[in-house]
């Protein structure tokens, strides 16, 4: 049955070549539409401690442009890096939702046909403390409240899919993709017990309790009310279908519990001179202050659990018909014993794993995928120290960006997000798109999408009882006639119409709205179209 599928999946994706690109693997649209500062919750933030404010959770939308059929779309929940505190004042450029790399992947993922939500999440950690309980305790606490953010945007999504459906998605399909900080949080998509984090590594030395108090910080997903929570759309699963952690690390690999039918795949990337992160079991290092942290679990670590327990089973098909650069290398490395001697590899361990992927840089990197320009910096920043009263030096965060990515450049940037989307692509595409119909939808395999106006659609009667003649331009002959309903299931499919006018019969459809999407040899429209009682 696997080589069938496999025949079978050469065959769409060889005439998809030829005819136009595979939604979900490919990109698909070149353009996106984004809905900026979006409320998704509101919580308590600690960053004016001993004051405690709520504070608005927002979150920028990209979704493919209007004109786009599909209305069961998966997700990714995109979480940005900064270090747990706010951005500029973490001595860092990066650090928000409108960061390069952040618009860059968001918009590359909707051109691909999902809905990318960038969020915001809670801030604040006590950075330059002196003591190390305390600046392990707080940096714990920060990604514990930045879980809990991630997890109530997934049951914000979920409460919308369910009402008025707003941003066309399939609320059993939500990703998550952390950046850097924001791959510390990703990693909380398999934090499913508060026993989890009460574990003997977790426990503060001033008290000997646990660092993470479920009366004070909330329990794992943020459904019961606590000091330091607010509950958020309780009744809605909090649970992720795949994880992408780019440079971050998880607290400990205990939370992998290893079941595949309950727990989401895993894909990791990370440079392996970070200066900050262990691709391996290592130290959290503070950038702000080069200081240890904590020990925590590394992407290699990690991926090799969800490899082992079966969890990673679903890449399987990728793995097997993926032969882009980066897999193949990744695959040249499993063959190989690493003689990395700065990580400190024992003999038996292998550069890479299976769904996770070293990059080898010249010199100590942590995000070798960002990139600014300093005129641009330099304008920004003046603009942030008019707007708030600060002084913040665009020269000085330049030189400190500089230091672990010190020949940075939207070229390179671009290649190393080139290499990310060329190996998230198929793995997500078999994980979040298993049952789409990619042979005979038209909606999954056109290109260009083109306006009502342009093709002249007209479409009556509309409401109709029986029949709705769709025609067009006599310059604009109909290819082909797709009929979704309102959740984006492919329900009829007319092929071969080739005419600028077709009399589509309603035969055995249910009285309701639904979606027609007509192909055009230059591309794709779609009518909304209702048939009566």
């Amino acid at each position: 049955m696997k080589q069938l599928n496999l025949i079978l999946l050469f065959i769409i994706f060889a005439t998809g070549s030829l005819l136009a690109q595979t939604r979900y693997y490919d990109e698909i649209f070149t353009s996106v539409q984004v809905e900026e500062d979006v409320p998704y919750g509101r919580n308590i933030s600690v960053l004016r401690a001993p004051t405690l404010d709520t504070i608005d959770l927002v979150m920028d939308v990209y979704t493919p442009p209007e004109d786009d059929c599909v209305i069961n779309r998966p997700v990714f929940i995109y979480v940005h890096t900064g270090t747990f505190l706010p951005q500029y004042f973490n001595q860092q450029i990066t650090g928000g939702k409108k960061d390069s790399t952040v618009v860059e992947i968001c918009s590359r993922l909707a051109k691909r046909g999902y809905v990318a939500v960038a969020i915001t999440y809670r801030q604040g950690w006590n950075a330059t403390a002196t003591d190390q309980d305390e600046r392990t305790s707080t940096l714990l606490l920060a990604a514990y409240r930045g879980v809990i953010d991630a997890k109530t945007c997934a049951r914000y999504l979920r409460k919308t899919a369910k009402e008025e459906n707003p941003y066309g998605i399939d609320s059993t399909k939500i990703a998550i993709w952390g950046q850097g900080t924001g791959g510390y949080v990703a990693c909380g998509a398999y934090l499913d017990d508060i026993d989890e984090v009460q574990i003997p590594k977790f426990i503060d030395g001033r008290d000997n309790e646990f660092y993470v108090q479920p009366l004070r910080d909330g329990d794992v997903n943020g459904e019961q009310a606590a000091v330091l929570n607010v509950p958020n759309h309780v009744g809605y699963s909090s649970d992720f279908q795949m994880v992408v952690n780019m440079g971050g690390a998880m607290g400990d690999v205990v939370w992998v519990d290893g079941e595949p039918e309950r727990e989401p795949p895993y894909i990791g990337f990370h440079p392996l001179r970070d200066p900050f992160a262990p691709y391996i079991n290592g130290a959290v290092i503070n950038p702000v202050t080069n200081q240890f942290v904590i020990d925590v679990s590394g992407s290699r670590v990690v991926a090799a659990k969800a490899n082992e327990t079966g969890i990673n089973a679903v890449f399987a098909m990728a793995e097997d018909n993926n032969n882009s650069m980066l897999s193949q290398m990744s695959k040249d490395m499993n063959d190989n014993i690493a003689k990395w001697g700065q990580l400190q590899f024992n003999d038996t361990t292998t550069l890479a794993e299976n769904s996770v992927y070293p990059f080898i840089t010249p010199t100590p990197q942590s995000g070798p995928w960002e990139w600014w320009g300093f005129a641009q910096l330099e304008a920004t920043i003046a603009g942030v120290n008019a707007l708030f009263g600060t002084e913040f030096s665009a020269a000085t965060l330049d030189f400190s960006g500089k230091l672990t990515n010190p020949d940075v450049s939207k070229e390179k940037a671009m290649r190393y997000i080139d290499s990310l989307m060329a190996y998230v692509g198929p793995r997500a595409f078999y994980t979040l798109a298993p049952d789409m119909d990619i042979e005979k939808t038209p909606c999954m395999t056109g290109v260009n999408i083109l306006s009502t106006e342009t093709v002249q659609l007209q479409a009556w009667p509309n409401p109709a009882d029986d029949y709705i003649v769709f025609k067009t331009d006599e310059a604009y002959p109909i290819r082909d006639i797709a009929i979704y309903n309102v959740q984006g299931r492919l329900l009829k499919v007319v092929m071969g119409v080739n005419n600028h006018q077709y009399e589509f019969q309603r035969k055995d459809l249910a009285p309701g709205m639904y979606v027609a999407k007509l192909r055009f040899d230059e591309g794709i429209t779609s009518r909304k179209i209702i048939f009566r009682e």
